[in-house]
């Protein structure tokens, strides 16, 4: 399984390269990245055997995962907008009257800024950053009943939150990089349970793997 230790024995991996790479600026430069990470949620698999059936309940996998785009206004100073995704809660129902399936998806949209410090790590091949981010937290559950009918119920609610974030940016090459960060993720409540919760406040741990452009 795609761990938090995973992501850490990744991150040391790509952390060693850089230190061969030569020394380059990234101002007006653009990123294009892939997000994969791993926030404070737990699985929770659960079967019960009862007089109607028997009912399986998955709780989230914790794993995240999305698309990154970024630009440096200058060497110290970058835009980040991101998409993100998590699975909160997949459940399914069997008995006598059909199959009951519940999935549940949060979904982070944000926008925010990195800052690069200190000052003798720009042009280097490692940055260290701290990141701020806000925008919404978008929650969406599909209850599907399955029986002499299929009936087909979505929900939707939208919370209002933000990204507190810190790392550093490997630089592998002039186009490629690779980028570790360990974060919080702060949230209002949705207006009613998503996934079984309505509330998915919590640390991660997120790698990204970008594409870099301009320059």
């Amino acid at each position: 399984m795609f761990t938090m230790r995973s992501l850490l024995s990744l991150s040391i991996l790509f952390a060693v390269v850089p230190a061969f790479a030569a020394a380059q600026s990234l101002e007006k430069r653009h990123q294009i990245a892939l997000r994969f990470g791993v926030w404070n949620q737990l699985t929770d698999a659960r079967t019960e055997v009862g007089s109607g059936g028997v009912s399986t309940t998955v709780g989230s996998t914790g794993i995240l995962g999305g698309v990154a785009y970024g630009h440096w206004f200058k060497e110290h100073l970058a835009l980040q907008i991101s998409v993100s995704g998590m699975a909160a809660r997949v459940e399914t129902q069997v008995s006598a009257g059909g199959v009951s399936t519940k999935t549940a998806v949060v979904a982070p949209l944000l926008v925010g800024m990195k800052y690069y410090f200190p000052r003798s790590t720009y042009g280097s091949s490692i940055r260290p950053f701290g990141g701020a981010s806000v925008g919404a937290f978008v929650g969406n559950q599909l209850e599907t009943e399955t029986g002499s009918v299929v009936t087909v119920v979505a929900r939707t609610a939208t919370a209002v939150g933000g990204e507190l974030s810190g790392g550093a940016d490997f630089l592998l090459s002039r186009h490629f990089m690779v980028s570790l960060a360990l974060g919080i993720n702060l949230m209002t409540d949705f207006n009613e349970p998503i996934g079984g919760s309505k509330n998915y406040s919590g640390p991660h741990v997120m790698l990204n793997v970008s594409l870099l452009l301009g320059g």
